[in-house]
C-alpha cells in the first residue's frame, strides 16, 4: 500500500515542480523584458537631455521635439554646397574601433552622440539629473522605484536623484560612460515591481494555479478510490481465504478416514476405489494449499516446517498418486534416481512434494497420449537437482519468460486448453526460492519440456 503513496507524493511534487518551474521562468523572461526597456529608456533619456543641454548651450528654448535633417548633396542648392567646401574641419579625432572596443560605443552613432557629451560637458554643461530622470520616467512610462546615480572616473558617486525603498533593488544596472573621455558614468538601480508581472500576467497566473489544484485533487482522488479499493480486496481475500482454508481440515478428515477404510478393506477392488478416491481429495488438498501459499506470499512469507525429507520417496508417492489419478490417460512416469543411499536433505516435505506434483501433473495435462515423464534426481557440485522431462506440447520460447507470473497460462488452440488456474508453477517458483534455489525451464514446441529445480545442499544446513 506505501507504494501508492510514494507514487502520488511524486507525482504531487512532480506537478508542483512543473508549474513552479514554468511560473519561475516567466517571471525571468519578464525581468529580461524588463531590463531591456530600462536599457532602452536610459538610452533614450541620455539623447533628450543632450540635445536640451545643447539648445540651452546654444541660447535656445527647448523644443517639443527632436529633429534630424537629412539631404543629399545632389539635391543642395550651390550655394549650400559651398557652404560645405568653406567649412574647415576641427576637433578631435577618435578612433572608431579604439572607442568601441573601450565599449564608448557600439556604434559609429553612439560615438557621435559620445562626442557631444565631450563638447557639454567641455563647455560648462554637466549632465542634468533632475532632467534624465524626468525623461526616463515618462519613457519608461510605468517607472519603478529607482535611483539614479553619476559617479567619476574613479566611480566614486557624486550626484544621485531618486530613491529605494530600503535600499532595496534587484537590477543594477551597468556603468554608463558620458563621454568619450571616461570621466563620468552613468548607474541606474531599480526594484522592479512584482505587481506590475502580476497584473501582466494575472490570467495565466490563475490558470496556472487552478491546473495545480486540480491535478493535486485527482491525484488525492484517485489515492482515496484506490485505498477504497485496495481495502475492500484485502476483505474480500481474505475472506475467500479464510473459506479456503477451512476447507482443509474436513478434506484432511477424509483423507484419514479413507486411509483407514483403505487399511482395513480385504476386497482389492474396493481398496482402488478408495485409492483413487484418496488421491482425488490429496490432489483437491494440493490445489488449496496452493491457492493459500500464492495469495499469502505478498502479506506473510511462508514458514518452512525444515525436516530430513527423503526427495526420492517423495517422487515415488507423487507418481502413485498421479497414476490413480490419470487413470484414463495412456502415459508412463519414471523416476531416475542418481541420489545416494539413504539420502535425505533438510527441507519442508509438503512443500517439496507439492512442486514435484505439479511439475509432474503439468506434463501429464500439456501432453496427448502416450506422454513419457522422466523424473531425474541427483546432486551435481553441490546442489539437489529435480528434473522432470517429458515429450509433450512444449512451450514456444516467446511464452517462457512469463511462465512464472501469477495467473499466467501459456495461449493454446482450442484442442490443447486445459482447465488451470495459472498459480501452480508461481506457487514452485515462491516454494523453490525460499529454500534457497532456483528453478528453470527448457522447451520447445512440439518437442516437449525440461524443468529443473535445484536446491542448494550448504544454504539449507
Amino acid at each position: 500500500m506505501k507504494k501508492y503513496y510514494y507514487i502520488t507524493i511524486i507525482a504531487a511534487l512532480a506537478t508542483v515542480c512543473l508549474q513552479t518551474v514554468y511560473l519561475k521562468n516567466l517571471y525571468n523572461r519578464y525581468i529580461d523584458e524588463y531590463i531591456i526597456k530600462i536599457d532602452n529608456a536610459v538610452h533614450i533619456a541620455l539623447d533628450k537631455e543632450l540635445h536640451l543641454r545643447s539648445l540651452k548651450k546654444e541660447g535656445k528654448s527647448p523644443k517639443e521635439h527632436q529633429y534630424l535633417y537629412a539631404k543629399p548633396v545632389s539635391d543642395m542648392l550651390p550655394e549650400e554646397t559651398d557652404s560645405l567646401r568653406r567649412r574647415s574641419i576641427g576637433g578631435d579625432t577618435i578612433n572608431v574601433d579604439v572607442a568601441r572596443e573601450d565599449g564608448i560605443g557600439n556604434t559609429a552613432g553612439e560615438i557621435i552622440f559620445q562626442l557631444g557629451q565631450d563638447v557639454a560637458l567641455k563647455k560648462g554643461f554637466p549632465l542634468n539629473l533632475q532632467v534624465l530622470d524626468s525623461i526616463f520616467a515618462s519613457a519608461l512610462k510605468d517607472s519603478p522605484c529607482h535611483a539614479i546615480l553619476l559617479y567619476d572616473k574613479h566611480k566614486f558617486v557624486i550626484d544621485s536623484i531618486g530613491s529605494l525603498n530600503n535600499g532595496k533593488t534587484n537590477y543594477v544596472s551597468e556603468f554608463y560612460p558620458i563621454g568619450t573621455k571616461r570621466l563620468q558614468y552613468l548607474q541606474v538601480k531599480a526594484d522592479i515591481p512584482m505587481a506590475s508581472f502580476i497584473k501582466l500576467h494575472i490570467w495565466t497566473l490563475v490558470f496556472s494555479v487552478c491546473f495545480m489544484l486540480v491535478a493535486l485533487f485527482s491525484l488525492i482522488y484517485q489515492l482515496i478510490v484506490i485505498r477504497h479499493q485496495e481495502e475492500l480486496l484485502r476483505k474480500r481475500e481474505e475472506s475467500i481465504n479464510g473459506t479456503i482454508h477451512d476447507l482443509k481440515a474436513p478434506l484432511n478428515s477424509v483423507v484419514a478416514m479413507l486411509s483407514w477404510l483403505k487399511m482395513n478393506e480385504t476386497d482389492l477392488k474396493k481398496k482402488e476405489n478408495i485409492e483413487v478416491s484418496q488421491s482425488g481429495i490429496k490432489h483437491l488438498v494440493y490445489n488449496i494449499e496452493s491457492m493459500l501459499v500464492v495469495a499469502r506470499r505478498d502479506r506473510k512469507k511462508i514458514v518452512l516446517n525444515k525436516t530430513e525429507v527423503d526427495v526420492s520417496a517423495l517422487a515415488e508417492r507423487v507418481k502413485k498418486e498421479l497414476d490413480i489419478l490419470y487413470w484414463g490417460k495412456s502415459h508412463t512416469i519414471e523416476i531416475v534416481n542418481e541420489l545416494p543411499e539413504g539420502f535425505h536433505i533438510p527441507a519442508d516435505g509438503m512443500y517439496i512434494e507439492n512442486v514435484i506434483r505439479n511439475l509432474i501433473e503439468n506434463s501429464l495435462k500439456y501432453s496427448d497420449e502416450g506422454v513419457a515423464v522422466a523424473v531425474s534426481l541427483s546432486i551435481k557440485e553441490g546442489v539437489l537437482q529435480v528434473s522432470v522431462k517429458d515429450n509433450g506440447w512444449g512451450i514456444a520460447p516467446c511464452y517462457q519468460k512469463d511462465l512464472f507470473k501469477q495467473f499466467y497460462q501459456v495461449p493454446r488452440n482450442k484442442e490443447c486448453t486445459q482447465k488451470g488456474y495459472g498459480i501452480g508453477l508461481t506457487q514452485a517458483k515462491y516454494i523453490i526460492n525460499e529454500h534457497g534455489g532456483d528453478i528453470k525451464v527448457k522447451s520447445a514446441e512440439a518437442e516437449g519440456s525440461i524443468f529443473t529445480f535445484t536446491i542448494p545442499l550448504t544454504k539449507i544446513k
